[in-house]
């Protein structure tokens, strides 16, 4: 059974958590990230090009923490990582045991202790939605690299080194041409995100959210980029066919894989469940169970979420069913081997 969950106040009392940070991502606490949207990836744009525009950066480095004054706690995880994505710290309980965090340098360490004293599995997010790293020629990738550099003081490893952290977020949707100003990530430039992740922190694994097909653009090579997150939506076509699709993808580019359903707009036509956007499912308590497992006994993956965690999620757990096959899902990841999410 998981420990008993430190309060949010006792673990801010004793670590020392500063406000927070103004010019951070959207995404904080109990609000969800709205970094790109399900798109069938464009072809490659080479037109984009770095800018060495000096970032605007925070007017000063983070005061690092004080020494951990917490009562000592072993943290216990089986299986892979599963759960919504941006499930705030404060609601961590038995019921998910992984979630995808918007980080924030003055509140990351007591968001880390509240993770690993719930038995809870984080990929987290350093630099925030794409209006946070982009300009007007699109991707920049020193802001991206001034916004990794305010978590330089904190000391992460041991966090790493226990698996409640799994991995850095690099990005999501690197082709979506709407993201980043008309212009597309480019497979270097993903590389390169991932080595200046690995410089920081080197045994921390390096993931995006992106299409394999997009990734394989020119045969590109990747040097340090570890893992590939997707996730499945009806209107994706055959879920078998895009497990195989995808399985294969990340195959061929030698990276690990983590799966994922849109519960709140991914369900069919026939779900009965209204989704969050007009003309849109979420799916019913049949689609999860069957897709999911589809998921967990076919795809090699290394952790599963589900998008995302906000209101509209907390009213769809309540309803009759869903909480149950979420439940068993979360049985089946248990179940599976532990592993973590590198190459």
């Amino acid at each position: 059974m998981p420990q008993p969950r430190l309060s949010l106040a006792l673990i801010a009392l004793l670590l020392g958590a500063a406000a927070c940070d103004s010019s951070g991502p959207s995404a904080d606490l109990g609000r969800p990230d709205t970094t790109g949207t399900d798109s069938t990836p464009p072809p490659p744009d080479t037109s984009g090009t770095d800018t060495t525009v000096t970032p605007p950066v925070d007017s000063g480095p983070p005061t690092p923490p004080p020494s951990d004054s917490l009562p000592p706690y072993d943290p216990t995880y089986i299986g892979i990582p599963f759960g919504p994505a941006q499930q705030p710290p404060e609601t961590f309980n038995q019921d998910f045991n992984g979630t995808i965090l918007s980080g924030h340098p003055e509140s990351l360490i007591a968001d880390l202790e509240m993770a690993r004293r719930s038995n809870t599995r984080l990929l987290i997010n350093f630099t925030g939605k794409e209006t946070n790293i982009r300009d007007e020629n699109g991707f920049n990738m020193s802001i991206w690299k001034a916004r990794v550099d305010r978590y330089r003081q904190l000391d992460l490893q041991k966090y790493i080194d226990e698996g409640t952290i799994i991995g850095h977020f690099l990005m999501d949707e690197p082709s979506d041409k709407t993201n980043w100003n008309g212009h597309q990530v480019s497979p270097e430039q993903i590389d390169e995100m991932a080595r200046y992740s690995k410089e920081v922190w080197p045994t921390m694994p390096a993931i995006i959210r992106a299409w394999p097909d997009y990734l394989k653009g020119g045969g590109y090579q990747y040097k340090y980029l570890d893992a590939v997150r997707i996730h499945y939506l009806d209107r994706l076509g055959d879920v078998d066919d895009f497990i195989d699709r995808m399985a294969q993808g990340a195959a061929d580019l030698n990276l690990a894989l983590i799966g994922g359903l849109n519960v709140l707009n991914g369900g069919s036509k026939t779900s009965g469940i209204p989704g969050r956007a007009e003309g849109k499912f979420a799916m019913n308590p049949d689609e999860l169970r069957s897709w999911g497992t589809k998921f967990m006994s076919k795809a090699p993956i290394c952790a599963f979420f589900i998008w995302e965690y906000d209101e509209t999620f907390v009213e769809y757990y309540q309803r009759p069913g869903i909480k149950e096959a979420l439940a068993d899902l979360k049985k089946m990841a248990e179940n599976l081997p532990k592993k973590a999410c590198k190459k």
